[in-house]
């Protein structure tokens, strides 16, 4: 019997999520109904923030995020050359102008020094805390004040991750906003699902008007104004903007998989633990460091291996997982190679997204993940270390 195929990420939903979906299924609204609302509400609470924005997905967060932080035309946006493309397209969509910085080759994080060396005009920064990994925020934020730079985080990985010293991911006590995806493969899902936490009212009202084509219920001034405003049916259009709006259903299997988030953290962080141990003293395998003064809700386990000493290339190595039944995966091809960015200007050669990248592999890491599979993916690395030391 063929071994069925293990993903380097997916879902764990359980009865509770389901009923949660069809309570909203038997409901009265499976759109632009309370269920949106009270997901909003928990998100926010987990988090620290003064107000969450539910919206289709975290390329959304972002772009919608941006918009309201003034990105346009005329703007610079540095965003670190490992993340995935949506945190650099969608700031080239609204017309402005991306400037990639490198990373960290061992963290993947763009650390203080590397903000520090950048002698690029920049007038927003959108730090990324990569496999659930947070980044020195405080002292992003110190170099940001620095030079006039707002800071936006891109959080997909990292709801739940905490420093020692009580600061949640997503509390803005360094950045004006942050984002969050609820994809399948991360903390939690929604199935398709995306949060933008700020704590500015002002955005928090036009986030919840551009997620829904531009309207306004409350502020008047079209030709229909001084007749019908205030009438309860109603409504204008301010501005140019889409339908990137959570669904109820969306929302409901949301706020039931955030009540289990704690429990997705240790499960996380007991595969994280026991994949360090097992590869600790393994030739040609680099761990990722450790997290030191923070408690991440790891989103992914990355290894880095040296192909040389081993022996094989990523290809073969790919190759031989798949023939393994396992479907791994690289976080994140740097983005100067992608066309659609290739243009961009860099900040720097981008040495150290480079060199990481040549030995990225992304392995197994999700609550559900058992024992057993768990296993299987030891053994294979180190069938493949063996031959290094036989």
């Amino acid at each position: 019997m063929a071994r069925k195929t293990l993903g380097y990420g997916r879902q764990l939903v359980d009865e509770e999520d389901v009923a949660a979906v069809v309570e909203v299924l038997r409901g009265d609204s499976l759109t632009c109904g309370p269920a949106v609302e009270a997901f909003e509400r928990v998100v926010a609470e987990r988090c620290g923030a003064r107000h969450a924005v539910a919206v289709s997905n975290g390329t959304s967060a972002l772009r919608l995020l941006y918009r309201v932080a003034g990105v346009g035309p005329g703007t610079r946006v540095g965003v670190p050359a490992i993340t995935f493309v949506a945190t650099a397209s969608q700031a080239l969509a609204l017309g402005a102008e991306v400037v990639l910085l490198d990373v960290d080759p061992t963290t993947l994080l763009l650390t203080p020094e590397i903000l520090e060396r950048c002698s690029e005009r920049l007038d927003f920064v959108v730090p990324v805390h990569i496999a659930g990994r947070l980044c020195d925020m405080r002292a992003l934020a110190d170099i940001a004040r620095q030079r006039g730079i707002t800071l936006l985080e891109d959080a997909a990985h990292a709801l739940g991750s905490t420093l020692d010293n009580g600061t949640r991911c997503g509390d803005l006590s360094f950045s004006r906003g942050a984002t969050f995806s609820f994809h399948p493969v991360k903390n939690i899902t929604t199935a398709e699902g995306g949060a933008i936490v700020v704590n500015d009212d002002a955005w928090a009202e036009r986030l919840k008007s551009l997620r829904h084509h531009g309207v306004s219920r409350t502020q008047f001034h079209g030709t229909l104004a001084p007749q019908d405003g205030g009438a309860p049916w109603f409504h204008e259009f301010h501005e140019i903007a889409g339908n990137d709006r959570l669904s109820d259903l969306h929302a409901a299997l949301g706020r039931s998989q955030l009540q289990k988030l704690s429990r997705f953290k240790a499960e996380r962080a007991a595969i994280h633990a026991s994949y360090r141990e097992a590869f600790s003293d393994m030739d040609g395998v680099l761990l990722p460091p450790p997290a030191l003064g923070q408690s991440p809700c790891w989103h992914l386990f990355q290894l880095q291996l040296d192909w040389h000493l081993l022996g094989l290339t990523r290809r073969e190595f790919f190759a031989r997982a798949a023939h393994a039944g396992l479907q791994l995966q690289v976080h994140y091809i740097p983005l100067h190679h992608q066309p659609v960015l290739a243009s961009c200007t860099r900040a720097s050669a981008l040495a150290g997204a480079d060199h990481a990248y040549q030995r990225l592999v992304t392995l197994p890491c999700f609550p559900g993940l058992t024992s057993a599979q768990h296993m299987h993916v030891i053994e294979f690395i180190a069938s493949l270390c063996e031959r290094v030391t036989a």
